[in-house]
């Protein structure tokens, strides 16, 4: 049995690994359990193994583009650990970072170099990292002094406690629901899990036809509206297999639907958002006075070839009456595309829904109901757009929840005494040398 610890963390992905080197960089007695035979799996998949750790911007912009209610509840973690200060850390433990489209990379794009540099200072500021110890219980000690925690065959006590066990997609990585199940436990509320950041099925043949390999456009735009409202409109790429269709314009309308727990919407879609109509018109007259064929005028234009004979098709009468402006060009500008569903969650990049954010405090990340339990990244109900968003909340929230402890466990300032009007004679008195031994022993204490 482990005792006297000051903080156990639950789960080594993103948010986990923050919070404990920072733990051990504040002196914290830490010990950081994973489920799983190695820490860090889910982190090794992000940005398609490149590890897209962040999104370049200020607090207040990020802020802003996470959206209601998750861009206000993370308001405090960003303005600790905006982008910029996460940058500056990385760096100084020897991984400088560059910024591709306003998504910021490790220099190597390696998801590997990401997590090396998670485990190397781990190993430098000895945090023990305990593998294959799964969380079963978590019970509250008597008269709120800490925490007792069940796992596997081990019982480990703490004075504090952080959840950072992720979200419940990509279940393999050990993303399975444990911290969620154990804040139930404690009477916390769960919003229901939904799936962000994932594909979309769609009926269109063009787009998705059957037996096709995978087919992309660089930038396209994509209006949701829903009710006849338009709620959103996305920019990214389009990727486009025979079961769904992704890219960061698909995946970010997909977790607003979910966000928002949409029942009723359509997507249009806007191939070429660079182009106005009318010049759009000019270069589809252009690539047919070239080549009069339909797919090779629609190729010529930029998009992909599987794609240019879909739309070739779809749009056959246009281009057999030759009618490139404004109709034609009207129509690829604004294509509705019948959408069938979402992708499953465990597919999904992103979980919606978790521990309630109205039992966490956000300027702590502790829990409202749990004195001395703390939360960090996807376990609660956050969630962010592509471009690195996900992994600057799971780093920021972290960072928050550690301060915050640290704050907790700072010794009080010793009290002022009060003024004598008896000059006492020169040299420490029994206060004095009590207070000086108070602040040498919080010096020197273990780490």
């Amino acid at each position: 049995m482990v005792q006297n610890t000051d903080l156990l963390i639950v789960g080594a992905g993103a948010a986990g690994l923050w919070a404990a080197v920072a733990a051990g960089r504040a002196g914290l007695r830490c010990l950081l359990l994973e489920r799983r035979h190695r820490p860090g799996l889910k982190l090794l998949l992000c940005g398609n193994n490149r590890c897209n750790i962040s999104h370049a911007g200020s607090a207040a912009e990020l802020q802003a583009d996470y959206g209601e209610p998750v861009g206000s509840f993370l308001a405090s973690a960003l303005r600790l650990l905006p982008p910029a200060l996460l940058r500056e850390r990385f760096a100084a433990c020897g991984l400088p970072s560059k910024v591709l489209h306003d998504r910021i990379y490790p220099s190597s794009e390696k998801a590997d170099d990401v997590l090396h540099c998670f485990t190397d200072q781990l190993r430098d500021l000895e945090v023990p990292l305990l593998l294959n110890c799964p969380a079963r219980k978590i019970t509250p000690l008597a008269g709120g002094g800490g925490f007792e925690l069940q796992c596997g065959k081990l019982t480990l006590q703490t004075r504090f406690l952080l959840l950072a066990t992720g979200g419940v997609s990509y279940p393999k990585t050990g993303s399975v629901g444990d911290g969620q199940r154990l804040a139930a436990e404690l009477q916390h509320r769960l919003e229901p899990f939904r799936p962000g950041l994932a594909g979309i099925e769609v009926s269109d043949a063009w787009l998705c036809p059957p037996g096709s390999a995978e087919a992309g456009v660089p930038l396209v735009r994509l209006t949701l509206v829903s009710r006849g409202q338009t709620v959103a409109i996305t920019e990214g790429n389009l990727l486009a297999d025979r079961t769904a269709v992704r890219g960061s314009a698909f995946l970010d309308a997909a977790r607003i639907i979910g966000r928002r727990q949409l029942d009723a919407y359509e997507l249009v879609l806007d191939l070429f958002p660079e182009q106005t109509a009318a010049g759009l018109a000019q270069m589809l007259s252009r690539g047919w006075q070239k080549t009069k064929q339909a797919a090779a005028t629609l190729n010529a234009c930029g998009l992909e070839h599987s794609l240019a004979r879909g739309l070739a098709e779809k749009f056959a009468r246009l281009f057999a009456a030759g009618s490139f402006c404004p109709e034609l060009s009207q129509a690829l500008k604004s294509i509705p595309i019948q959408v069938r569903g979402i992708r499953p969650l465990k597919e999904a990049i992103v979980t919606i829904g978790g521990v309630s954010l109205a039992d966490i405090n956000p300027g702590t990340m502790e829990s409202r109901l749990q004195p001395g339990l703390f939360f960090a990244g996807e376990v609660m109900d956050i969630d962010g757009p592509t471009g690195g968003y996900n992994l600057q909340a799971a780093f920021a929230t972290a960072e928050l929840a550690v301060s915050s402890i640290c704050q907790r466990l700072a010794p009080a300032p010793p009290a002022k005494a009060a003024p004598s009007p008896a000059r006492r004679p020169a040299g420490k008195s029994p206060g004095d040398k009590k207070q000086a031994w108070g602040k040498d022993f919080w010096q020197k204490r273990p780490r």
